[in-house]
């Protein structure tokens, strides 16, 4: 979560719109910050922005050029990075729909990690982002081959991406405990994760329902 002062002219839907890809989670700032009214905001004032990955709507026809458009926009064209938002999209060698919300993960403001004895690289994908699938991500983000096993003392870029949970039936309250903690403030998390994940009714998860987890 990051401190932005606001700017004149500024709007939350402008805001969301820069920070997350799409005006529509402007809710997500509003919550966090316990915005009474979110059309009401003042240059000077101090607002915490959680972090939720960047969305990119897809509005092209499912093809190689528009692919590549995707990875030139964000990433410059890097053929790896590319595999990696497929990845995390679950859409390598597989079609988008045209409308599709893609996630963008981040390649910039990366975090650095040191291997320790026994780490694998599934084992931490499961840590950072609740997906043991993600691996292969981190070894694309990393220039690594194919099931790479680090050794002890290994360092690695940690791509930004918010964690994500499978619904096994618990409560999303419950899950944002597991996620978060006991913290003080944990129904302003939950109601943080139902706006960046758009769920209608926080009472009806469905079992295997994804939820990302901002951070």
């Amino acid at each position: 979560m990051k401190k932005y002062k606001i700017q004149p002219g500024d709007t939350l839907s402008a805001i969301a719109l820069r920070e997350y890809g799409t005006s529509m989670l402007f809710s997500v700032i509003a919550i966090q910050n316990h915005l009474l009214d979110p059309d009401v905001i003042h240059a000077g004032d101090e607002l915490l922005i959680p972090y939720v990955t960047f969305r990119h709507r897809f509005a092209g026809e499912n093809s190689t050029a528009a692919r590549l458009a995707v990875t030139e926009r964000y990433y410059g064209g890097d053929p790896d990075a590319q595999l990696i938002w497929e990845i995390v999209n679950g859409v390598a060698q597989k079609p988008i729909a045209k409308g599709a919300w893609l996630l963008i993960p981040d390649l910039a403001d990366v975090g650095h990690h040191t291997v320790v004895a026994g780490e694998t690289l599934p084992g931490l994908a499961f840590d950072w982002y609740g997906d043991e699938h993600l691996a292969r991500m981190i070894e694309l983000a990393n220039h690594l081959p194919f099931q790479h096993v680090p050794a002890p003392g290994d360092i690695l870029v940690v791509p930004k991406l918010n964690r994500r949970s499978h619904a096994r039936g618990d409560t999303l309250a419950a899950m944002c405990r597991h996620e978060y903690g006991d913290v003080d403030d944990l129904q302003t998390r939950v109601d943080v994760v139902v706006a960046a994940n758009n769920i209608a009714d926080p009472d009806a998860i469905v079992s295997n329902q994804v939820v990302y987890f901002p951070s």
